[in-house]
């Protein structure tokens, strides 16, 4: 009997999932359509001396907690957000949206690559407007955010999805870099600290449930 269509997507998106790992933790040396949409991001990073960080899901893969992401996020400096539309043709990209406001969306074959644009707010109501890659530290090139900066763009979202990625990799991180990202918090937002608080109280219960389920 065929696949239903929907079973087919399931296991599209369990295959895309299983890939966005792989590609992250380099679980092995195989190509997938991950792998190859971050090679040619590097490649315009270098080649056009442009600093992209990436932040989302991938994130939080690097950081320890294998989420399933289907796209790619890349935070961007604004004044880089033109030499990244105009160049992405040579590096196998396509634009799929272009908005005026930044937040742009471009395609590697299948795989879709969401902009992040610095000075743009994660939703109407943050406090705070979105760090750029050099404000992160990050030199020409395609860096990972580091993990304070990278909780900083989780928390602003509000989304309940982006609050269940910080607790998961909050369940994995030492009590030194937990203390360096709310240190930082508290120099971008009191509220990004208080929310920080609660989530990190979050993972701490449930890390303790987890122990004692063991």
């Amino acid at each position: 009997m065929p696949l239903s269509f929907e079973i087919k997507s399931a296991l599209e998106t369990l295959s895309r999932g299983s890939e966005c790992i792989d590609a992250v933790r380099s679980m092995n040396s195989e190509e997938n359509r991950f792998t190859r949409a971050l090679e040619d991001l590097q490649r315009l990073a270098e080649t056009e001396q442009i600093s992209l960080a990436i932040v989302g899901g991938l994130g939080a893969i690097h950081f320890g907690y294998p989420a399933a992401t289907q796209d790619i996020d890349i935070a961007i400096d604004r004044r880089n957000l033109q030499s990244l539309i105009e160049a992405s043709s040579r590096y196998g990209l396509k634009i799929a949206w272009e908005s005026k406001m930044g937040w742009h969306t471009l395609t590697h074959d299948d795989v879709e690559i969401n902009i992040v644009p610095e000075g743009a707010k994660a939703r109407d109501s943050s406090p705070t407007v979105i760090p750029g890659p050099h404000q992160m530290g990050l030199e020409n090139g395609l860096h990972y955010a580091p993990i304070e900066y990278w909780m900083e763009l989780k928390i602003s979202s509000g989304r309940q999805k982006d609050r269940a990625h910080v607790v998961e990799v909050l369940k994995l991180a030492d009590r030194m870099t937990i203390e360096r990202i709310r240190n930082y918090l508290l120099t971008v937002h009191a509220q990004y600290e208080q929310t920080f608080v609660e989530l990190l109280s979050e993972a701490e219960t449930e890390r303790q449930q987890e122990k004692e389920r063991r």
